[in-house]
């Protein structure tokens, strides 16, 4: 669902400035910067605050969800573990810098959406890989590094995509945990990075969000959405099946009523969109729609 993620707050004038004796003073292009980088083995949120000109304030936090969470990241939090990591930042941050910083109300900067497809081997990942390699997602530019990771850039570097197989990332870290290493294995990484505040804002424009809050941008809904259309435009469905139909697909997982029933959802979230169950005239409930995601999902076809 998420990795990395970026919140930031703003301040008219700081209440208080006692951090100013623990953290870091830096001077970049005339811009007062003062950071504060925990050290030691836990993964805790990265911390700056500085000033543009004599406007506002920015305090911002950054940090790997997961890592923070786990000790590692070749597990993706659900929605209640995101919330809780979130809820560590908000305090983490107010006792290292005194200043208010509520989450929920934070505006979000940076965004690592991710989303693991499980494999049945380490070759079949591989196998993957070498398909994908040779996919393109007009307008972004492809790098294919090392035969192993590929990337999807976009112009001026504001969102990137990066598709890996976990077990070798993980694996070439000085020293990889064994929970790691066991939870990467067969495991294919999506990555969509917004890495700045113009990809951020066509995000929200697209999907008519409220505003660029944790509660708007953070959640499993908005990630499923956005790895999906990853899929899609890499056309990944099809490779994976193999030539096969999603009947022949859903047949291989469920009973044959129910794979039908899945099929004929997988027709709706074709001519009608993805969040169709939104539009009353369906009478296509909520639940039913995630739990059919879910199911979609578990054939890999989500």
């Amino acid at each position: 669902m998420l990795d990395t993620v970026g919140i930031k707050h703003f301040y008219q004038s700081l209440v208080c400035n006692d951090f100013k004796k623990h953290w870091r003073f830096l001077l970049d292009n005339g811009k007062k910067t003062w950071v504060f980088n925990a050290k030691g083995s836990k993964t805790l949120p990265n911390l700056s605050l500085f000033q543009r000109g004599n406007s506002l304030w920015h305090l911002t936090a950054q940090v790997s969800l997961p890592k923070m969470l786990f000790g590692h990241n070749a597990r993706l939090p659900n929605q209640s573990e995101v919330l809780e990591g979130l809820k560590m930042i908000s305090e983490y941050v107010e006792e290292k810098s005194g200043l208010p910083f509520d989450y929920e109300a934070a505006s979000v900067y940076l965004i690592h959406y991710a989303k693991d497809i499980c494999f049945d081997t380490e070759s079949e990942v591989w196998k993957m890989v070498e398909k994908l390699s040779k996919r393109r997602i007009k307008p972004l530019r492809k790098n294919f590094y090392e035969d192993s990771t590929i990337y999807f850039t976009a112009k001026g570097k504001t969102r990137q995509i990066r598709i890996y197989p976990k077990l070798q990332e993980v694996l070439s870290r000085k020293y990889p945990s064994a929970e790691a290493s066991k939870m990467a294995k067969a495991v294919l990484r999506f990555e969509n990075s917004l890495l700045k505040k113009s990809s951020i804002d066509s995000l929200i424009k697209k999907y008519e969000l409220s505003d660029n809050t944790p509660g708007s941008l953070l959640t499993e809904n908005i990630s499923d959405l956005v790895i999906s259309e990853i899929l899609k435009n890499l056309n990944f469905f099809e490779l994976i099946s193999g030539g096969k139909t999603n009947l022949d697909i859903l047949k291989e997982h469920f009973p044959t009523r129910k794979a039908m029933n899945l099929c004929g959802f997988l027709q709706m979230v074709a001519e009608n969109g993805e969040g169709f169950y939104k539009d009353e005239s369906h009478g296509f409930s909520r639940d039913s729609y995630f739990r059919d995601v879910k199911d979609c999902r578990k054939a890999k076809l989500w």
